[in-house]
């Protein structure tokens, strides 16, 4: 059955008439903690008049108790340090300082933003910031980040450039769902025009980054040197290309629907597609069925011409069990007449890991960690493990060939080869299975057979893997 639009989704935010003032923000803030039980408030705080502006704001809103009387504003500033500028240091002090005259809680995190091959700087450091944020924004808290109308237009124009379809073209949203809270934009429909003015009329002070004078960015040549230009001869062109990614915004809702239902009809209970079904779909219906698949399981998207080659592959109706699409840290894998996701391992089936049983165990290599738990027969669970297994030194180890099992309830060993056969485990996952060992006997296939010889009812261990924390999606 296919994921169902979360709860957490909120519906489309409709721009604001109120002009740049607290009242108008209290009004907003309002509204979202109202709708999404939000209680604090995390401010993305550069230092830079934008993020300047905003703090001020929520510092008029706080001294004035009837603009907050009906939400909770509990407020605190993070100012992220990229450590890629000499000044950053010198900015982090600025931000304090502003903090501690306006007597919000302050805190300032040191980050990596050093791009990595292939990544663009701004790519990298926008992933070290906001992997930073979703370590802070926990449920009921909503991080707020000073992006502009100005801001909306030139992502759209970035997103247009490099051919992205209606998701890219809807740019930022005014609010989504953040780690575990929210992420809100409210000065999204605001000019950064009349952020400027804002900040003269009140004599703010902030911080100037030289880096973005330097055209060589994306964002900051469009900016200086295309936008101008575009303004000139249509000056309502802000307005009107954030008009068009509420438009796109709305598409993209569209289409997502219709993933969800063509998803109901392909997806598996091992959360695999159905080919056959596939197939059946209009090629462009099932280009949009497998991005949303991609996107609600946090693989990041494949080009066009990638996905185009998988298609084509697809319709070719082989039964080729190798076939292997990857990109990034995702690779497409078929098996019979599915599809799976998986993420790329760096998995030596060769290693042993000693073990003795009581703590949980990081299995690095697959991104998991495995414990065994206290557990009990019921009417779904058949066999347990005897609980003297946590006195027996164990190794967990992977297959190589030949290993033998007596499934616990059924008569005689059988070979791995052919029970992964029988329950149609797909052959890249066989030797990922993590193999539990007593000395040189082989005590569970985890997550499929006990052995017989170390199987009980009543009470016991159960051998339980999941993901590790580092590596969830």
């Amino acid at each position: 059955m296919a994921t169902t639009p979360s709860s957490r989704t909120p519906q489309q935010v409709e721009p604001s008439d109120n002009k740049l003032s607290a009242p108008g923000l209290a009004l907003q803030l309002s509204q979202l903690a109202q709708q999404y039980t939000i209680t604090d408030w995390c401010l993305a705080y550069s230092g830079g008049v934008d993020s300047q502006v905003l703090l001020h704001l929520l510092y008029q809103i706080q001294q004035q108790p009837e603009l907050h009387s009906s939400f909770q504003l509990n407020l605190r500033a993070v100012y992220i340090d990229h450590q890629l500028q000499a000044e950053s240091s010198v900015w982090a002090e600025h931000c304090a300082q502003q903090c501690a005259a306006f007597n919000i809680p302050f805190q300032s995190i040191a980050v990596d933003a050093r791009a990595r091959s292939g990544e663009s700087p701004e790519a990298a450091a926008r992933a070290a910031r906001y992997g930073a944020f979703k370590n802070i924004i926990q449920p009921g808290m909503c991080l707020l980040t000073a992006q502009h109308q100005d801001d909306q237009a030139e992502t759209v124009l970035i997103q247009l450039l490099r051919g992205a379809g209606a998701a890219g073209l809807s740019a930022m949203p005014e609010l989504c769902a953040f780690a575990e809270g929210w992420h809100a934009r409210p000065l999204l429909h605001i000019s950064q025009q009349a952020i400027h003015t804002y900040a003269q009329q009140h004599q703010l002070k902030w911080v100037e980054d030289p880096s973005n004078q330097l055209t060589h960015y994306d964002r900051n040549f469009l900016r200086q040197q295309i936008m101008p230009e575009l303004q000139q001869r249509w000056p309502a062109l802000n307005k009107t290309l954030g008009r068009f990614a509420r438009q796109q915004a709305e598409n993209n809702a569209l289409l997502e629907e219709l993933a969800l239902i063509d998803l109901d009809t392909l997806l598996q209970t091992d959360d695999s597609i159905e080919l056959n079904t596939l197939r059946q779909l209009t090629s462009a219906r099932a280009r949009n069925a497998l991005r949303y698949w991609f996107k609600t399981r946090h693989a990041s998207m494949p080009s066009s011409a990638l996905l185009a080659q998988l298609l084509q592959q697809i319709q070719a109706d082989s039964h080729d069990n190798h076939l292997c699409i990857s990109w990034g840290d995702n690779e497409l894998r078929r098996f019979r007449d599915a599809l799976y996701l998986c993420k790329v391992l760096n998995h030596d089936p060769l290693q042993v890991i000693e073990w003795n049983g009581r703590q949980s165990v990081e299995l690095p290599s697959l991104g998991k960690t495995l414990e065994l738990v206290q557990a009990q027969t019921t009417a779904d669970i058949t066999y347990v493990l005897k609980a003297e297994l946590l006195d027996t030194p164990l190794s967990i180890r992977f297959r190589q060939g030949g290993e033998r099992i007596q499934p616990a309830g059924r008569q005689g060993h059988r070979d791995l080869k052919k029970l992964f056969q029988e329950a149609a485990v797909p052959e890249w996952q066989r030797e990922r299975i993590p193999l539990l060992y007593a000395g040189d006997q082989l005590v569970a296939v985890v997550g499929y057979w006990l052995a017989e010889e170390w199987a009980c009812k009543g009470q016991g261990v159960l051998p339980s893997i999941r993901d590790s924390v580092a590596n969830r999606r």
